[in-house]
């Protein structure tokens, strides 16, 4: 089985739920890619050294950064009835899916709220995006993210900001305070390092709402932390080519055996049916009869965000 192992280390990483997403607390992050075959996305694990905090338990732990608690009790050899002690360090690996590949690029998948950033086929960088709301009930359409290719087609640093008509009409409708620009600095919405997209009016940028990342809370623009935009903007040049999917079942085998299925939320409720849907993805990567019929059935219901493996006859 080939592995690459990227060795991209953190301090820190993102709050939230679903596949790693979270890091106070975490020393070490180390990453290993497992590409799949050409008709399944690749799956990559996080391998943490996380430290207990006061008040941590293994149930709020194996929440933030999705995986099971089994999983962590079992690689640490602990007993889930037993409390855990502050500074205990903790071995956990927690995976995710990437719905394809790119030799050169940036890859943003949209239901699972993940960008990707390629090096020569390699995913040097993987971080948690904040991405646009959804439409909200009884309205015609929300602010989402579109889906397609595109191309960075400038970038800037400490920009000024002229806030989109469309905005500026909601800010009237909602009676907050309209603005048409904000300058550099911190009140300034769009953060200090922006790359400008070839889809109109969408952005990449770092955000001063840290809490909007790994949430659909933008007006369409793409939203990282400050720190992981700060590395994006010097990786990236005007040209670069990019690519947003919208997939919320992706499928990875590792090599010609083990196959994993991760199911994140509808968000923009494009998919009608989730549970044909499953079954056509397996269909289209030549997997459908490899797998366990009933895992795929409960994972797709439960919608977890976490990969599990769903090959016929595994664990």
């Amino acid at each position: 089985m080939k592995q690459e192992a990227l060795g991209r280390m953190r301090k820190q990483t993102p709050a939230g739920s679903g596949s790693l997403r979270v890091l106070a607390g975490i020393l070490l992050m180390f990453i290993v890619f497992f590409p799949s075959s050409a008709s399944a996305g690749p799956l990559l694990q996080h391998r943490i050294t996380y430290t207990v905090a006061g008040g941590d338990t293994l149930t709020s732990i194996a929440k933030k950064m999705g995986v099971s608690l089994k999983e962590i009790a079992n690689d640490n050899r602990l007993d889930p009835a037993k409390p855990l002690k502050a500074g205990q360090n903790l071995r956990i690996t927690a995976s995710e899916i990437i719905p394809e590949t790119m030799e050169n690029g940036i890859l943003i998948d949209l239901p699972g709220r993940m960008l990707h950033f390629f090096d020569r086929g390699i995913p040097v960088m993987s971080v948690p995006v904040g991405l646009g709301m959804p439409k909200k009930k009884g309205q015609k359409k929300g602010w989402e993210t579109p889906a397609g290719t595109f191309k960075v087609k400038g970038k800037l640093k400490s920009p000024d900001w002229k806030v989109p008509a469309s905005i500026q009409e909601e800010m009237r409708r909602e009676g907050l305070a309209m603005k048409e620009s904000y300058p550099p600095g911190p009140k300034n919405p769009v953060g200090g390092y922006v790359l400008q997209t070839t889809f109109p009016g969408i952005l990449i940028h770092d955000t001063i709402d840290p809490s909007t990342v790994f949430r659909f809370m933008s007006h369409g623009c793409v939203r990282l932390f400050r720190t992981d935009m700060e590395q994006l903007f010097s990786s990236v040049r005007s040209g670069t080519s990019g690519k947003i999917t919208y997939s919320p079942v992706k499928i990875a085998q590792v090599g010609k055996g083990k196959i994993f299925m991760e199911v994140n939320s509808d968000a923009y409720e494009k998919i009608p049916d989730m549970q044909a849907y499953a079954q056509k993805q397996l269909k289209k990567a030549g997997l459908f009869k490899k797998v366990d019929l009933k895992k795929v059935e409960r994972i797709v219901q439960a919608g977890t965000g976490i990969p599990e493996e769903i090959t016929a006859g595994g664990r």
